[in-house]
């Protein structure tokens, strides 16, 4: 943050999200849902630590920033903070008692595939994500609606998460569908 931008005090953080609409809170929630799915967090969990550094003072609300976009902004790095934490690289199983199921425990011999087409399409999925999140790497709105996209967001929801009205939204939408165009036809000519 440039040293002339001046922020907000604990007071009036604490006092803005007294005040939040419930319109505001719907976006909050949705937001922190969104990031949640994407990151393999916790949706209340991510909100409430948003919450907890800015008024901590680890985050910084600039004057000139809706407290909406500060605090969609503030869940957006810390989800991905915890994404890039090695702990959270690797696959938890839990073991609970014998005979006991967990409730996120999926049995492999139910399954109507086999594991390795479990594996292989899990790997296809990430892989696809992977590659259309390399096409912009330095545009977190465009990652945010790549994310948003394979999700099942549409529309409005979409707008929502990237903080963009309708002619911003439709023009984000045209660049990434001429990059990615142009990304598939680059690949055709090899």
């Amino acid at each position: 943050m440039k040293a002339d931008v001046t922020v907000r005090s604990r007071e009036e953080i604490a006092t803005a999200i007294r005040m939040l609409t419930d319109a505001q809170w719907v976006r909050l929630r949705k937001a922190s849902a969104y990031f949640a799915w994407v990151y393999g967090l916790d949706g209340d969990d991510l909100r409430q630590e948003a919450f907890f550094r800015a008024l901590a003072g680890g985050r910084k609300w600039p004057t000139n920033v809706d407290v909406i976009r500060f605090l969609i902004e503030a869940m957006r790095s810390i989800a991905n903070g915890e994404a890039e934490k090695a702990e959270n690289q690797i696959e938890k199983v839990s073991i609970g008692q014998p005979g006991v199921s967990a409730e996120s425990a999926v049995d492999i011999k139910d399954s109507t595939q086999s594991q390795e087409e479990t594996m292989m399409n899990a790997e296809s999925d990430d892989a696809t994500r992977q590659n259309l999140l390399g096409l912009f790497p330095n545009d977190p709105q465009a990652r945010d609606l790549v994310d948003g996209i394979l999700a099942g967001y549409v529309g409005e929801e979409l707008r929502t998460l990237t903080d963009l009205d309708e002619k911003g939204y439709a023009s984000k939408r045209r660049f990434m569908r001429r990059t990615v165009d142009r990304h598939i036809s680059e690949a055709k000519k090899l």
